[in-house]
């Protein structure tokens, strides 16, 4: 791993408050931080490695919050981490194999994909999902197994396709399945990180201290972000961080390939 000054550890620390704060209002906080940890000269394998510090950081808080409060279905939180964890060793071990300068146009294919997110709003449709009665069988196990194989691989907006197949496919009220998300974030990223891991790929060092801005932004988050209007002007500004960083890796790759 390379030696850091100090502006490095100050744009990480940004970065990781970003990501929390991104997460605590409006999710898709890693379309922040990692194309971040990319630009700051991190190769694309150890930069997605490393995100995941604070990935995990928030899923373990989040989820023992959701268990003291009792919120969390365990047996069916258990049964679908099986699939969905298998499904992010098989992704963390492929995005290992992939060439770093390949994995980047992954990257910047998923940050393009979170914008599309964004825009259309599907989140509103799984805030509109009615819940029904709970469908686990192989189809479902399926779904989880595939998204486990992208929260492996990129993690990037992991979350909103767990909601997704929670909420649509097993037939979850919104509340039980935002819990179980949160649960199955932790074992997924533990198995994707001990794989980068033995490889070296996670900086500890950046990692760490974009774990501890992910902390003070979700605190900063969950205080500034309580009104509509708030909301609005974050998502428009997640908006404008997203188009900016599709420029920035879009001119570095047309660089690169004219190099």
């Amino acid at each position: 791993m390379m030696g850091y000054d100090v502006l490095h550890l100050g744009i990480a620390a940004l970065a990781g408050l970003a990501c929390g704060f991104f997460n605590a209002v409006a999710s898709s906080g890693s379309v922040v931080s990692l194309p971040t940890l990319m630009w700051m000269g991190l190769h694309a394998i150890d930069a997605n490695a490393t995100n995941r510090i604070p990935v995990l950081i928030g899923g373990i808080t989040a989820t023992i919050e959701l268990a003291r409060n009792g919120k969390i279905p365990w047996k069916l939180a258990w049964q679908t981490s099986i699939p969905v964890t298998l499904g992010s060793a098989c992704g963390a071990g492929l995005a290992e194999m992939i060439p770093s300068h390949d994995l980047r146009i992954f990257i910047t294919a998923a940050v393009l994909a979170a914008l599309v997110l964004i825009l259309t709003k599907l989140k509103d449709v799984i805030n509109a999902a009615a819940a029904g009665t709970t469908r686990y069988g192989l189809r479902e196990k399926s779904l989880f197994f595939l998204v486990g194989i992208w929260l492996g691989f990129i993690v990037l907006d992991g979350a909103t396709y767990l909601l997704l197949v929670l909420v649509l496919a097993v037939r979850l009220p919104l509340i039980e399945a935002n819990a179980i998300k949160n649960f199955l974030s932790v074992p997924t990223t533990i198995v994707a990180m001990v794989i980068f891991a033995s490889r070296g790929s996670v900086d500890w060092t950046l990692g760490g201290i974009l774990g501890i801005g992910s902390i003070a932004g979700s605190y900063l988050g969950a205080r500034l972000a309580l009104s509509e209007n708030a909301k609005q002007w974050i998502m428009r500004l997640l908006i404008f961080v997203i188009v900016g960083e599709l420029l920035h890796l879009g001119i570095r790759y047309y660089l690169r390939v004219l190099g």
